[in-house]
């Protein structure tokens, strides 16, 4: 006689939980593989905006000639013989980024310097220039000045130094302030001093054009109309 299976026996059977082997869960393996992957992206495209955007490009500057040089008469009793100084110049811009998101440029309104020993002796208005990802470019410039009075300590210097051939002067490029406009307004953003120490007139091109300059951010003011001629005194 059979015998009626009890209300337990009569239970469908468990359903096993599934897994992956060894014990291991399938859903935490795959969180873990997306997890990855996203902070590997993550990673890499802050790696990749480093690398654009803090990649700036390289000045720098020759002195290929030099003229007005030469002590004139003194004007007035007890005044200084004046100079009236021409330079012709190499200005250099090479970009070291990889990728071509923008260009860097020496934007309309920069100007170039030429400084003796602190006094200002003659500048000049740059052009604009763009150069793309890994691209350089050369700019010819001239500065000049009138009339500029030195110091007693420039004048006995710059004499010295031009008996024995080593006059050497300090190559400014100053790039103004920029306004982007945007969806949110104007995005204002602080211009670039770049500075290039002891340069001497005809030294190699080459090898001054391979030396880099030093570049900060500077509050600088476009200067309109940029003739860049100094006035009598070396004050721009």
């Amino acid at each position: 006689m059979e015998m009626e299976a009890s209300p337990a026996d009569q239970r469908p059977p468990r359903r096993r939980r599934r897994c992956c082997c060894h014990g291991v869960d399938g859903g935490r393996v795959v969180f873990a593989v997306v997890l990855l992957l996203v902070a590997g992206l993550a990673i890499g495209g802050l790696a990749f905006l480093i690398t654009v955007r803090t990649r700036d490009p390289v000045y720098s500057a020759s002195i290929d000639a030099a003229s007005g040089l030469e002590l004139g008469p003194a004007t007035d009793l007890g005044r200084a013989p004046t100079l009236d100084p021409v330079f012709n110049l190499t200005i250099r811009l090479s970009a070291r980024r990889r990728v071509n998101i923008y260009q860097d440029c020496l934007l309309s309104g920069t100007t170039v310097e030429v400084i003796y020993r602190g006094v200002l002796l003659a500048s000049g208005p740059v052009q604009q220039l763009c150069v793309g990802a890994r691209e350089t470019k050369d700019m010819p410039v001239v500065a000049w000045g009138a009339g500029v009075r030195l110091p007693g300590y420039a004048l006995d210097a710059l004499a010295a130094d031009a008996r024995r051939g080593a006059e050497a002067f300090d190559v400014a490029v100053k790039i103004p302030n920029t306004i982007h406009s945007g969806h949110h307004g104007g995005l204002y953003h602080l211009g670039t001093l770049v500075s290039c120490s002891a340069r001497r007139v005809g030294d190699d091109p080459v090898a001054a054009l391979m030396t880099p300059c030093h570049a900060s951010s500077a509050d600088i003011v476009p200067s309109y109309p940029n003739t860049g001629r100094t006035q009598p005194g070396g004050a721009s």
